[in-house]
């Protein structure tokens, strides 16, 4: 999906260490803490949002510790929690159906609706690029946070 991001970290130390490092940690990105926790063998980062009123689309973001000869991969993998990403998906989807209804019109208007076409692509365009750009300051931000912070300490 185009919102889930996967990433692989290579570290030096052992899982077992990195694990008693990782749990009951908490960080915080942007005035928001995030608790780290382990859930089902995996290390959960979970955001607490209970307190704020301005926050949209947040990120849970799951640690994988593969155990290697030479020390441990983490793989991350992070998607927004299934409360935040109505928005953001129904604008999605109303920015597939413009451009799709765009695009029927160029080409099904025989000229007549060419204008009209072109407005349509053009605020599915805007909207994609502003929705975008919401996601980049927010969302996607967090999870640079949360993969950086994982790499400092691991």
């Amino acid at each position: 999906m185009i919102f889930r991001r996967y990433y692989t970290i290579e570290s030096t130390k052992n899982s077992d260490i990195l694990k008693k490092n990782f749990l009951g940690q908490h960080l915080k990105i942007h005035n928001l803490d995030f608790e780290i926790y382990e859930k089902e063998g995996d290390i959960k980062v979970i955001p607490h949002a209970e307190n704020d009123d301005h926050v949209y689309t947040l990120p849970i973001t799951r640690l994988s510790l593969v155990p290697k000869s030479n020390g441990t991969t983490i793989k991350m993998r992070s998607k927004p929690r299934r409360i935040d990403i109505g928005g953001p998906m129904l604008l999605l989807v109303f920015i597939v159906f413009a451009i799709i209804a765009g695009v029927v019109l160029l080409l099904k208007g025989e000229g007549e609706y060419d204008m009209t076409s072109y407005i349509l692509i053009g605020i599915a365009a805007l909207a994609f690029i502003l929705l975008w750009l919401r996601l980049e300051q927010g969302y996607f931000d967090y999870i640079r946070k949360i993969k950086n912070w994982v790499k400092d300490h691991a």
